[in-house]
C-alpha cells in the first residue's frame, strides 16, 4: 500500500535499529563483565595479603613452639638442628601438629617425614630446612611437582 520504496527505508531502518540495540546490549554486558573482572582481582590481591600475613604469623608460632620445646627437653647445643629424635618428639607435638594442619601440611609418616625435611642428607633438620620444606609441602600436589619427582628420578636412572 505504501510501495516499494517506503517497504525498502523501513526494512533498512529496522536493521539499523535492531543493530544498534545489540550494540548497546553488548556494551553493557562487556562493561558489567570487566567491571566484575576488576573487583575480582581487588578480591585476589586481598585475599593474597592475608594469607601471606597467616602463614607468617603461623610460622612465627611455629618457631616459638620449636624454641620452648628445646629449652623443655634441654637438648639445644646452640646450632639449631634437630635430630631425628627431636625432630620426632616435635612433630609428635599436639600445638605443632595444630599448626601444620593450619598450613595445610599433612602430618601422616612420621619417619618419611624426618627424611623429606633433611634435604642435604646430613642426620640433622636445621631451621631453615624446616621451613622450607613446610613452604613447599602446603596445599595439594600440582602436577609440576609430579612432573619435577618424575625428572628427578630419570636423571638418577641416567
Amino acid at each position: 500500500e505504501y510501495g516499494t520504496r517506503f517497504n525498502l527505508v523501513f526494512v533498512a531502518w529496522m536493521i539499523v535499529v535492531i543493530f544498534g540495540i545489540f550494540n548497546i546490549i553488548t556494551a553493557i554486558f562487556v562493561d558489567t563483565t570487566v567491571a566484575g573482572l576488576k573487583h575480582n582481582d581487588i578480591k585476589r590481591k586481598y585475599a593474597q595479603q592475608y594469607e601471606r600475613a597467616y602463614v607468617k604469623d603461623k610460622l612465627t608460632m611455629l618457631l616459638e613452639r620449636i624454641s620452648e620445646i628445646i629449652e623443655e627437653t634441654g637438648d639445644c647445643d646452640g646450632n639449631l638442628e634437630l635430630d631425628e629424635d627431636q625432630f620426632m618428639m616435635l612433630i609428635a607435638d599436639s600445638t605443632v601438629t595444630n599448626i601444620l594442619q593450619d598450613l595445610d601440611v599433612e602430618v601422616v609418616n612420621l619417619p618419611a617425614m624426618f627424611c623429606t625435611f633433611d634435604g642435604d642428607d646430613s642426620g640433622q633438620v636445621t631451621i631453615q630446612e624446616l621451613m622450607e620444606g613446610i613452604m613447599k609441602l602446603r596445599g595439594e600436589p600440582q602436577k609440576t611437582d609430579v612432573i619435577g619427582c618424575w625428572v628427578s628420578t630419570r636423571m638418577l636412572h641416567e
